[in-house]
């Protein structure tokens, strides 16, 4: 049995993909990704050792931009594009993560009669899986839908949970201590805003360095090519640009984090019990899941999450610093009877469903 992937644009899609990917391939599927060369769905594929196959996409653009204008051909390209590698792959099913990336192959599987299996991280379906959706024999969500479901919507959904990586609950944390020379003590504040970072965070976290340091390690994931040489000796000061395999290592080692909202961060804070000061991307540059994510978060978790607008009072880093630090002063008492995390189960629920799907496409 054959499963194409698709999804991408950023970790918090391709991440729980390749997590479902894991369950499928424990159950002796062959795998095939789609996706844009080059691009982190691409490195992603390459590191899990799967098969890749380049569609063009493009997103649409949240403000007035010529590109956008030039989308719909990009998307019709990726479509003839991806109903040739599917010929070509000929998958059982289709599993979508959703982003852009995934419109174009979504439509050729359609096309091509090969069942596609959707998933959907936040409160309210992004553009992509509203696309998708019409086309999908199952939506799977992360947590019921806000409001009532459309008509097409309430006989396909499944609430399964978000995927995450299989090996998030493994951590070593005293290897990368090791291997950065961190000491045992203050604590660590780990700061990380997804693949590309943030640069206004970054911004904030260096303009606070003095205060953050005097209490903690911090330890900066700043993304690709966001790495500043004047700060490579800063004493208590370590940056990155990214982590790839370590990063469950480094949630382990982490006593708090900074970070965005997206769910897949979110989950993962959630399954590690870790408190978070979270900065959720505005509606300017976003459709608002990322408010909504952390709203939601902080209710779920009070005294153990802070929210930190991304506007004006975060330039100077004084409001992150101040909410480090309260949340710093509050000591946790152990939860000895939760269960230890079990990342695995919402990715294994998907994988039932997709292969399901693909068993019964092999039966017509």
């Amino acid at each position: 049995m054959k499963i194409a992937i698709t999804g991408g644009a950023s970790a918090g899609h391709v991440v729980p993909a390749l997590a479902v990917g894991d369950q499928l391939r424990a159950h002796g599927a062959e795998l095939v990704f789609l996706g844009r060369e080059h691009a982190i769905e691409h490195d992603y594929a390459r590191r899990a050792d799967i098969p890749f196959r380049h569609v063009p996409s493009a997103g649409l653009r949240r403000h007035r931009s010529w590109s956008n204008l030039l989308m719909p051909l990009t998307v019709a390209r990726g479509v003839l594009a991806a109903r040739t590698a599917l010929r070509s792959e000929r998958p059982d099913a289709l599993f979508s993560k959703g982003s852009y990336v995934s419109v174009p192959v979504g439509v050729a599987a359609a096309l091509c009669r090969i069942p596609v299996i959707i998933h959907e991280s936040d409160h309210s379906l992004g553009l992509a899986n509203k696309i998708l959706g019409r086309l999908a024999t199952t939506v799977c969500l992360t947590v019921p839908l806000h409001g009532r479901p459309s008509r097409w919507m309430r006989d396909k959904t499944r609430v399964t949970g978000l995927p995450l990586r299989s090996d998030l609950a493994d951590g070593k944390p005293e290897a990368l201590r090791e291997r950065l020379g961190i000491p045992a003590r203050p604590p660590v504040l780990l700061i990380f805003c997804g693949s590309s970072g943030s640069q206004r965070i970054n911004a904030a976290v260096r303009a606070q360095l003095d205060t953050l340091c005097a209490r903690f390690s911090v330890l900066h994931v700043v993304g690709k090519g966001n790495i500043d040489p004047t700060l490579a000796s800063r004493p208590g000061y370590w940056q990155l640009e990214y982590l790839h395999d370590e990063m469950p290592d480094a949630l382990a080692l982490a006593d708090l984090v900074i970070g965005r909202a997206g769910a897949t961060t979110l989950a993962e804070l959630e399954a590690l019990d870790l408190p978070a000061v979270l900065v959720p991307l505005p509606a300017s540059v976003s459709r608002g899941d990322q408010l909504d994510n952390a709203r939601a978060y902080a209710q779920r978790h009070p005294g153990r999450c802070l929210v930190v607008p991304d506007d004006a009072r975060l330039v100077d880093g004084a409001a992150l610093a101040r909410a480090c630090e309260e949340l710093a002063d509050i000591r946790w008492a152990p939860d000895t009877e939760s269960q230890p995390p079990r990342p695995e189960a919402a990715a294994q629920r998907v994988a039932e469903i997709v292969l399901q799907a693909a068993a019964a496409a092999r039966r017509r």
